[in-house]
């Protein structure tokens, strides 16, 4: 089974180390080879007019089997671009730190000619609406443990919301090569996205004190 490049960010997390007894782990290898052999294609081709059997030929697997793992061409895509927004996400409801974003930022600028097609419709778009499926779930979670008020727009509105404005931010960073260092990219990226939170879903009296304490 071919090994795509992958794309950094874009690429599966490390496989772990081979242990005796351990579980077929070749369904997971299948994922992770349609997920690169996916990438590969974007990064050779763009995204439109790709096929099921594009990515299936360069996994080297058959069209069902794309169709078992993830249902179709989107849903490989939707899998693929879980991992560079789980850190976006986890901004809603972790105490992070500009630190804990710089390395992500970083990146993104070193890879900023290879990651382009990903920060421009339609991927941007695709992605926007896959990170917004991330940061919903967290923002009522979020909401429920500290007693907010009720958003003042649906939940999938402001988790698209702000979505956008997280993407945006990085997007506009790396096309206008501003030579903005990443720590206050990363420092406006928290203090964004808290702020939309607040603005849209305000916190009561006692979540303030709370999280100023």
């Amino acid at each position: 089974m071919r090994r795509g490049r992958g794309s950094g960010l874009f690429d599966a997390p490390p496989r772990e180390a081979t242990i005796a007894k351990r579980p077929d782990r070749r369904p997971e290898r299948t994922r992770q080879a349609l997920i690169a052999a996916l990438i590969d294609l974007i990064l050779e081709r763009g995204y439109e007019g790709l096929t099921v059997d594009d990515v299936a030929r360069r996994a080297n697997v058959g069209r069902s089997t794309l169709y078992a793992h993830f249902g179709g061409l989107e849903g490989v895509l939707k899998q693929a671009m879980t991992r560079p927004s789980l850190r976006f996400a986890e901004l809603v409801d972790l105490p992070l730190t500009s630190a804990d974003l710089v390395p992500w930022l970083e990146h993104f600028k070193h890879q900023r000619k290879r990651n382009r097609v990903f920060f421009v419709p339609p991927l941007r778009g695709l992605w926007v609406r896959r990170l917004a499926e991330l940061l919903e779930p967290r923002l009522e979670a979020l909401a429920s443990r500290q007693s907010r008020a009720a958003p003042l727009l649906p939940w999938s509105f402001v988790a698209a919301q702000l979505a956008e404005n997280q993407l945006a931010l990085v997007a506009n960073w790396l096309a206008l090569r501003l030579s903005t260092p990443s720590e206050a990219i990363a420092e406006a990226m928290i203090v964004m996205t808290r702020a939309t939170v607040d603005a849209l879903a305000p916190a009561g009296p006692d979540s303030r004190e709370e999280r100023e304490a």
